[in-house]
């Protein structure tokens, strides 16, 4: 296994590890925990997830992961508020980040629309 090898497999580790944070964090979200320290550790998650995915060059995950960060981010900062509208969002933006981690992984293209409903919904909410 060459170093680019080992390092991608880390990054997938990594990213099992963060997805599997995010859900526990939007499901005390959803359970009304909307702290600040909460929306930060999502928020974090997430970065991770997309610098990673900029490092291995995955474009259509750092395209969509950068958005859901800018929602997240409108969020943490105040700018859009936390309804159920956004909290189902993220939590459908979650999976969709598994599978684009996924396709990444198994070096799989996932369809050109995979994800867009939710990128343009991503950009409404956002401004």
């Amino acid at each position: 296994m060459s170093d680019l090898d080992e390092f991608k497999a880390t990054y997938f580790e990594e990213c099992s590890e963060l997805l599997i944070e995010l859900e526990e964090q939007f499901t005390a979200i959803e359970e009304g925990d909307h702290s600040s320290d909460r929306m930060n550790a999502v928020f974090r998650a997430i970065h991770s997830v997309k610098g990673g995915a900029g490092a291995f060059g995955f474009e259509k995950l750092v395209e969509f992961a950068h958005s859901f960060e800018t929602l997240l981010d409108f969020v943490r900062n105040g700018q859009v508020d936390l309804t159920a509208e956004v909290i189902t969002l993220c939590i459908r933006s979650i999976d969709l980040v598994a599978d684009f981690v996924g396709a990444a992984r198994d070096e799989e293209n996932l369809a050109d629309d995979y994800g867009a409903e939710e990128l343009s919904r991503f950009k409404i909410l956002s401004g």
